[in-house]
C-alpha cells in the first residue's frame, strides 16, 4: 500500500475523487445554507413581532402615532435595534433606536427584508394585525444569534461533507487499487525489467502484470504488452542469429581472406588506394601493412603501366567484374611480376570498390618457357635420334658382314668390339626415343597372376638371371587395366635390375598384395643386395642417373613414365631393415563385381 499511494497516478487519483466530491457537496449543500439563513432569519423575526403582537393586543392602541412610536419601543424584545414607523398613505411618523436601511420605497417594491451579513443587522417588515391598513412598521433585527447558528450548521455540514468524501475516497482508492493502479504499477515494473533483461542480456524475466489480465480496456493493454514481449523477444532472437550468423560469416571470411595463398586486396575503384590487403599480397608486394595501407596504386608504383589499369577500371565499369587477366605489376624493389588478376565490383559504405584476386603466375611463365624449350630439344634429340639411327644401321650391318671374312685375331678382336659398341649405341638411341615420347597404351583388361606366369619361363633364361631363382605365389585373381608389352617391359627391366643386385644363389622374390580400401594392386620385387645409400633414392628415376658402369640412366626413368601412364606409382625402398631393396609398382586393379557387369554387357550387346 505504500508503494502505491507513493504512485504519481494513486495521489492525483485520491486528490480528483476527494476534489470532485467536495465541490459536488459544495454544489449541493449551499442552496441548503441559503435556505437554512432564510429559515433563522425568519424565525428570528417571527419570534420577535409575535411577543410585540401579543403586548399590543393586550394593551391595545395608543391614541397617537407618537405614543404607538414609544408603546413600540419599550414592548420591543432585545432582538430588536430599531425601527422605522409609517402611516398607510406612505408618511413617516418616525423612528427608534438604529434606523433600518430598508425603507418604505423599497417595501412597496415587493422587498420586504434586508440582510446585512457585515453588521449582522436584518431589517424586514412586521406585518402585525393591530397595526394593518394603517401602519408600515420596518424592524432592524441583531442577526449575530443567526449567524453563530449558522457557522454551526455550517460546521456540521462541513465535517459531514468531509466524512462522506473520506469515505468515499477511501472506497474508490480500495476498489481502483486493485483494479487499475496496482496492475499499471506491475506492468510498470514489468516494462522496466523487460528493458534490463533486454540490455543485460538476461534470461526472461518473470511478469507480475500478466495474472492481472481481465475483459477491459487494461486487460487488453496487458495483452498488448505481453504479445508485444512475444514479438520483441522472437525480434531480439533472430537478430542474435543474425548477429551470430554475421559475425561467424565475417570470422570465416576474414580468416580466408587472410589465410588465402592468392593476394586479395580492397580498394577504390577511382585512384585505386588500399583499404585492406592480406599476408600474400604483402609477400608479393614485398612491404609491410603499414606502408600500403590508405597508399593508392601510383603511390606504390604498383602497376607496370598505367594504361593497364585505366583499360582495368574501363572494362568493370560497363561489366561490373573482370576474370583471370594478366598484367604486370611492380613489387616494392621495382621487379616485374607477371600477375593473374580478376576482380569484383563493390560498394563500402557508399563508395565504389573493386575486391581483387592476384595470383604471381611469373614462375609459371618462365617453367612454361623452360617447358618450351624442353619440348623444343627433346624434338631435336628425337629428331636427331631419328637421323643416327639409320646410318647407324648401315654400319652395324657392314661391321656384321665383315664377320664373314677371314680376319687375324687382332682384328677380329676390333671389329667385334666395334659391333658390340655400335649396338649398345643402337639400344640407347632407342631407348632415348622412346623416353622422348609420349607412353600410348593399348589399354585391355589382365589378369597379373596369369600375366607373371607367361613371362617367368622366358625370364629365368635371361643371362641376368642365371643362377638366381625368382621365387613367385599366385594369389586370388587380380584384375587391372593395362597395356600387355607396356607392363612386360615394366616388369623385365626390374626383374633384370633386381638380379644384377643379388650374387649368384641368391632369389628375387616376387609377389602380388591386394589393398581393398585403396582399390590398388602392389606388385613387388625384392632382392637381398647391398642396399642403395638414401641420398641415391630419390634420384634413381632420373634421366641419365645410373650407378652401373655399362647403364645409360634411362630404365627405371622409363618404367616410371609407364607406370604412372597406367595412372599408377613407382616406389623404391632400401634398407638394412628391410634386408636389400623392395621395388612396389602400384596399379588401379578391377574389381570381380565390375568384371561381371562388364561380361554381361558384352553378352547383351552379342
Amino acid at each position: 500500500m505504500q508503494s502505491f499511494l507513493q504512485a504519481r497516478l494513486s495521489r492525483r487519483i485520491v486528490l480528483w475523487v476527494f476534489g470532485s466530491i467536495l465541490v459536488i457537496e459544495a454544489i449541493i449543500l449551499l442552496p441548503s445554507i441559503y435556505r437554512r439563513q432564510q429559515e433563522l432569519l425568519t424565525s428570528l423575526k417571527n419570534l420577535s413581532a409575535a411577543r410585540v403582537e401579543g403586548s399590543l393586543a393586550a394593551l391595545g392602541l395608543p391614541a397617537s402615532d407618537t405614543d404607538l412610536l414609544a408603546t413600540l419601543q419599550q414592548m420591543a424584545p432585545n432582538s430588536v435595534r430599531g425601527g422605522t414607523l409609517y402611516r398607510a398613505s406612505g408618511e413617516l411618523v418616525g423612528s427608534f433606536g438604529e434606523v433600518p436601511q430598508l425603507t418604505l420605497q423599497q417595501v412597496q417594491a415587493n422587498r420586504t427584508a434586508l440582510y446585512d451579513q457585515r453588521t449582522a443587522h436584518y431589517d424586514a417588515v412586521w406585518s402585525l394585525p393591530p397595526l394593518a391598513d394603517r401602519y408600515f412598521l420596518i424592524i432592524r433585527h441583531d442577526a449575530s444569534s443567526v449567524q453563530r447558528e449558522l457557522l454551526a450548521f455550517i460546521g456540521r455540514i462541513a465535517l459531514l461533507v468531509m466524512i462522506i468524501s473520506v469515505f468515499v475516497t477511501v472506497v474508490t482508492l480500495i476498489g481502483l487499487e486493485r483494479i487499475l493502479v496496482t496492475p499499471i504499477l506491475l506492468l510498470r515494473n514489468d516494462l522496466l525489467k523487460l528493458g534490463q533483461a533486454i540490455r543485460r542480456d538476461q534470461p526472461l524475466p518473470e511478469f507480475k502484470s500478466l495474472p492481472f489480465r481481465r475483459d477491459d480496456e487494461l486487460g487488453e493493454v496487458i495483452a498488448a504488452f505481453d504479445a508485444m514481449y512475444a514479438q520483441v523477444w522472437e525480434a531480439i532472437s533472430e537478430r542474435k542469429q543474425a548477429e551470430v550468423a554475421l559475425r561467424q560469416s565475417e570470422e570465416k571470411f576474414s580468416r580466408a581472406f587472410r589465410a588465402s595463398p592468392s593476394a586479395v586486396l580492397i580498394s577504390t575503384l577511382t585512384d585505386g588506394r588500399l583499404i585492406e590487403v592480406n599476408d600474400s599480397f604483402l609477400q608479393l608486394y614485398g612491404g609491410q601493412l603499414e606502408e600500403v595501407l590508405g597508399r593508392t596504386a601510383t603511390d606504390l608504383n604498383l602497376w607496370a603501366a598505367a594504361e593497364h589499369r585505366a583499360e582495368m577500371v574501363d572494362a568493370i565499369r560497363k561489366t561490373g567484374s573482370i576474370r583471370n587477366r594478366e598484367y604486370t605489376f611492380r613489387n616494392k624493389q621495382g621487379e616485374p611480376r607477371a600477375i593473374l588478376f580478376s576482380a569484383e565490383l563493390i560498394n563500402l559504405n557508399g563508395e565504389e570498390c573493386l575486391l581483387s584476386v592476384a595470383n604471381d603466375i611469373t614462375e609459371r611463365r618462365q617453367t612454361e618457357k623452360a617447358l618450351e624449350r624442353l619440348a623444343e630439344i627433346g624434338e631435336l634429340a628425337a629428331m636427331i635420334v631419328h637421323e643416327v639411327r639409320n646410318p647407324l644401321t648401315t654400319v652395324i650391318m657392314g661391321l656384321q658382314s665383315f664377320q664373314t671374312l677371314e680376319l687375324s685375331d687382332r682384328a677380329r678382336l676390333r671389329l667385334e668390339l666395334a659391333l658390340e659398341e655400335a649396338e649398345r649405341l643402337q639400344r640407347l638411341l632407342n631407348e632415348i626415343l622412346q623416353y622422348a615420347r609420349c607412353q600410348k597404351l593399348d589399354l585391355a583388361e589382365l589378369e597379373l597372376n596369369t600375366l607373371i606366369q607367361e613371362m617367368l619361363e622366358t625370364m629365368r633364361t635371361m643371362p641376368a638371371a642365371q643362377g638366381r631363382p625368382i621365387e613367385f605365389t599366385p594369389v586370388d585373381p587380380i584384375r587391372v587395366l593395362g597395356d600387355r608389352d607396356k607392363l612386360k617391359q615394366v616388369f623385365i627391366n626390374l626383374i633384370s635390375n633386381a638380379c644384377e643386385a643379388v650374387a649368384l644363389g641368391e632369389s628375387i622374390t616376387w609377389k602380388i598384395d591386394a589393398c581393398q580400401p585403396q582399390r590398388t594392386v602392389c606388385v613387388q620385387i625384392h632382392n637381398g643386395g647391398e642396399p642403395i645409400p638414401g641420398d641415391l633414392l630419390p634420384r634413381l628415376t632420373k634421366p641419365f642417373f645410373t650407378t652401373k658402369s655399362s647403364g645409360n640412366g634411362l630404365g627405371l626413368a622409363i618404367v616410371k613414365q609407364i607406370v604412372e601412364a597406367h595412372n599408377g606409382e613407382l616406389m623404391i625402398d632400401s634398407s638394412e631393415s628391410i634386408g636389400g631393396t623392395t621395388v612396389t609398382v602400384m596399379l588401379p586393379f578391377v574389381s570381380e563385381q565390375l568384371t561381371l557387369q562388364g561380361q554381361r554387357r558384352n553378352s547383351e550387346l552379342a
